[in-house]
């Protein structure tokens, strides 16, 4: 039966207690005003979009962490989860990520959450682990109550705290790619970007077929392993021999974004792509800025290959000069790799050349795409031979040749001498 208009539709609101003087409350009307306040926090929580808002970031506790004993640190912040909860951390949380020996089995090559610290054999064996927080809840306190005499009830407690906590998720990863160390984390992000999937290739090839609505290794862990109450923020990859390898945050990390209004053509009209893209592009400089600070490698050394098997549709390479030892070599880091001379191009169209490339798909390094280098005037004549001691580091941007391929309108081929640049 139809719904006349202006007629009130209950199904589905939100139900609080009505007041009024000489009404008889009940534990249960305050305790359903409570569940009305919560449910209209998630209702907006949901319409903000799941991701994280600030902080939460996480790094390996210095000076705490053990190659046995791994802990890990992570800062105060905000995420809202998928079901529209907020979860907050106010301090700086150290977290002990324990591999323990579960009685009546063998061998358990996983961490166990102890808090704290379990005092258990601890187990030989590499993995890769994804960390999420969640939202718990505790009590606190005991409140005076009539009735009960000198005796505790379990209902007697003065605080209910909605807090967070954290836990690990172990990741099935082949032989092929724990083998490959050095491209592990590489590998392992573009996994959860889901690059290789039809679902996320072939959209464009049909965009009036039938398509998965997910792809990437996040969404092949939901419903099961990874639920709508987590908030992915880390892949941790841990080995006997070397503790803690890394902690990779923008694999996973997603900004906020808010539902999409249909579910039509959503790869085009969401944001998730756009999203990744950002998410791409700074977990690229995540992980050579880290390069850069290993004492164990020299940066300069280092071709692209060595590391990667995708690049972000754009990115930033500090290059190593006398004055800047920590730095990439532009010949070596590009070798084997198609790519265009260095184009000059003003500062004033960096920003612009960024945002519009990460709208793009990444850089599969053996695809055979043309990379674009790109060397900005001002950062070429503040660190150039000529500049002072006090001179800028130098850099280069790279982007995907797709965005070379599709034409520039702002770009003039013939002032650079370029004709044969498609």
């Amino acid at each position: 039966m139809a719904n006349n208009l202006l007629t009130p539709i209950l199904e589905g609101g939100i139900r609080s207690a009505n007041f009024f003087n000489g009404r008889l409350l009940s534990g249960e009307d305050l305790n359903q005003e409570k569940s009305a306040n919560r449910e209209a926090r998630k209702r907006l929580g949901r319409a903000l979009g799941d991701g994280v808002a600030f902080g939460l970031e996480v790094t390996e506790s210095s000076g705490v962490s053990t190659i046995d004993q791994p802990v890990v640190t992570v800062t105060p912040g905000l995420a809202v989860n998928r079901r529209g909860q907020t979860l907050t951390l106010t301090t700086k949380t150290d977290l002990s990520l324990v591999r323990s020996l579960d009685s009546g089995q063998a061998e358990d090559n996983t961490f166990d959450d102890c808090i704290p610290p379990s005092p258990d054999v601890y187990v030989a064996g590499a993995g890769v682990y994804l960390l999420v927080v969640c939202p718990a809840t505790a009590k606190e306190g005991r409140a005076p109550a009539g009735g009960l005499g000198n005796t505790i009830g379990s209902c007697n407690t003065k605080y209910t705290v909605e807090c967070v906590q954290f836990r690990l998720i172990k990741l099935d990863m082949s032989d092929h790619d724990l083998a490959d160390v050095a491209r592990l984390r590489n590998r392992l992000a573009y996994k959860c970007f889901g690059v290789t999937e039809a679902s996320f290739t072939d959209y464009v090839s049909n965009p009036f077929g039938t398509h998965e609505p997910g792809y990437g290794l996040l969404d092949d862990l939901r419903p099961s392993l990874l639920t709508d109450c987590d908030v992915p923020l880390a892949l941790l990859f841990w080995t006997l021999a070397g503790g803690i390898r890394f902690i990779d945050m923008w694999g996973v990390r997603r900004r906020m974004s808010p539902p999409t209004a249909g579910d039509s053509w959503l790869s085009l009209a969401s944001a998730r792509r756009l999203i990744e893209g950002e998410s791409m592009f700074l977990q690229f400089q995540d992980q050579i800025e880290e390069m850069l600070l290993d004492p164990n490698q020299n940066a300069g050394s280092i071709a692209a290959t060595d590391r990667f098997q995708y690049l972000p549709p754009v990115g930033i390479l500090p290059l190593t000069t006398d004055r800047f030892p920590r730095g990439f070599h532009t010949d070596l880091f590009f070798d084997t790799i198609v790519h265009h001379p260095i184009v000059h191009i003003e500062g004033a169209r960096v920003e612009a050349l960024v945002r519009a490339a990460l709208q793009y798909p990444p850089i599969e390094l053996n695809s055979g795409v043309m990379v674009w280098i790109y060397q900005v005037r001002e950062n070429e004549q503040a660190s150039g031979k000529g500049a002072q001691m006090n001179a800028d580091q130098p850099f280069l941007i790279f982007t995907t040749g797709h965005m070379a391929y599709m034409g520039d309108p702002h770009f003039d081929v013939n002032r650079w001498g370029f004709s044969n640049w498609a």
